[in-house]
Parts: C-alpha cells; sequence; structure tokens
C-alpha cells in the first residue's frame, strides 16, 4: 500500500499527461488567487488513494490519504465550514504517512478555508473562497463515498 500512495502522490505532482499504471480522477479542481487546489481519486487495481492537491508557482504538491485515513480530512473540512470569523482561526491538521515526504496539511477558517501543505518544497497555501464551498463538499462527499467502498 505505501508503495501505491507514493505513487498517486507522485501522479498528482506531475501535469496531466499519459499514465502508464493506475488512474488518476480529478473530483475537484479549484482555482484561486493564482493558485489551484485537486481534489482526486487515484486507483490501481483494487488499491485507492485519495489525494489533494496545490498548484502554485508552477510547482506541485500534495497529501496522499488511504481509504481509512480520507475521513480525517473530510472532518477537518466539516469543522472549518463551521466557522464564521473574521479572522484566521487554527482547525486542525493531518500528517501524511505512507509516502518519503510525509507533507502536513494545516485547516485554517474564517473568512474563507485556508490550506497550506508544507513539505520538502516549503508551505503550498489555498484559500478556498464561501462561494466555492458546495461544489468542495461535493467533491469531498463523493470521495468519501468511493473510499468506503
Amino acid at each position: 500500500m505505501r508503495k501505491i500512495i507514493l505513487a498517486a502522490a507522485l501522479l498528482l505532482l506531475l501535469p496531466m499527461v499519459a499514465r502508464a499504471e493506475g488512474q488518476l480522477n480529478i473530483v475537484g479542481k479549484f482555482l484561486g488567487g493564482g493558485n489551484e487546489f485537486d481534489v482526486a481519486q487515484f486507483t490501481e487495481g483494487a488499491a485507492k488513494v485519495a489525494i489533494i492537491g496545490i498548484a502554485a508557482n508552477n510547482q506541485r504538491t500534495s497529501v496522499a490519504f488511504a481509504p481509512n485515513e480520507w475521513h480525517s480530512f473530510a472532518e477537518l473540512w466539516q469543522q472549518a465550514r463551521g466557522v464564521n470569523s473574521a479572522t484566521w482561526n487554527s482547525v486542525g491538521n493531518f500528517k501524511e504517512t505512507g509516502t518519503d515526504e510525509a507533507a502536513l496539511l494545516e485547516v485554517a477558517a474564517g473568512p474563507a478555508v485556508q490550506f497550506t501543505i508544507t513539505g520538502k518544497k516549503g508551505p503550498f497555501v489555498f484559500v478556498l473562497q464561501p462561494g466555492d464551498y458546495t461544489q468542495f463538499g461535493a467533491a469531498v462527499r463523493q470521495t468519501t463515498a468511493w473510499t468506503a467502498e
């Protein structure tokens, strides 16, 4: 499974090109502040990995979730969505497992929801605006159902 998680995370880091093994399905793509945030599902045979990724300044980073870890992201999202504040408040974090990078995802909420992924390439930040919450929530729910299959 570690090999599958690492392969899935690497695939999201690459620009969209033909892939020799496995299948990457982007279920949500969000743009803001010149950055991109993706919610993706990777399958290879019976193995599944959920991925979130941020693209900024022509670089990409991601966090991979084994099916039994995805609920951690879904819970962070639900908590963040419930925050209504003019100032940023820390919601929580998730430390990636099963990869060499072991990136850290931090979630903050207030006037919007901020995702920060810190790894070997440094911090990548994406701010999801309230107007995207419905579509983002749908991508999270779809991935939650997919990881439970």
